[in-house]
C-alpha cells in the first residue's frame, strides 16, 4: 500500500476512533447528570410534591371520600427501555364506577429535561394536563392543577 494510502485510511480509523471517544463520554456525563436528576426529583417529591398530595388526601379523607397515594420509582418497561417516575393520586374510588378509565392525577418525571408531566384522568377522558421544571413546581402549583382537575377545567 502507498505511504500516502496508509496515512489517509490511519487519519479516517483515528477520526473514527476519536468520535467513538466522544460519544461515549457525552453518554457517561448525560448518565450522571440524569442519575442526579433523579435524586433531586426524589427530594422535592419528599419536600414539596407528597406534601402536597397529602394535603389534599387529608382533605379528601376528612370527608371520608377514599383517595391515595401511589408512587412508582423508574423501572424498566417490557420493550427493554425505562418507564420514568410518577406520583399519582387515585381516584378510582372517589368516581362513580362508569367507563373504562381510571380517575387520576399524575405528574410524570422527565429525568432528560427535569420537567414534570401532568396527566389527568377521569372515567371519560384523559390526557396531558401541563407541563411545570422540577425547580419551578411547589404546592401553589399543584394546589391549583388539581383545583382545575375536580372542577372539570382540563
Amino acid at each position: 500500500m502507498k505511504p500516502e494510502i496508509t496515512k489517509q485510511l490511519q487519519a479516517i480509523l483515528d477520526s473514527r476512533e476519536q468520535q467513538k471517544q466522544a460519544a461515549a463520554t457525552q453518554a457517561s456525563e448525560a448518565q450522571r447528570e440524569q442519575a442526579a436528576n433523579l435524586v433531586d426529583f426524589a427530594a422535592k417529591k419528599a419536600e414539596v410534591i407528597r406534601p402536597a398530595f397529602q394535603e389534599i388526601l387529608e382533605m379528601y379523607q376528612a370527608r371520608t371520600v377514599p383517595v391515595r397515594i401511589e408512587e412508582q420509582d423508574e423501572r424498566p418497561n417490557s420493550k427493554g427501555g425505562t418507564e420514568s417516575p410518577t406520583i399519582t393520586l387515585d381516584l378510582d374510588e372517589l368516581h362513580s364506577h362508569y367507563g373504562t378509565m381510571k380517575p387520576e392525577f399524575k405528574l410524570t418525571f422527565d429525568k432528560r429535561t427535569r420537567k414534570l408531566s401532568l396527566y389527568t384522568s377521569t372515567r371519560s377522558q384523559a390526557g396531558p394536563a401541563g407541563d411545570v421544571s422540577l425547580d419551578a413546581i411547589t404546592g401553589d402549583w399543584i394546589h391549583t392543577a388539581f383545583l382545575k382537575y375536580e372542577g372539570g377545567k382540563f
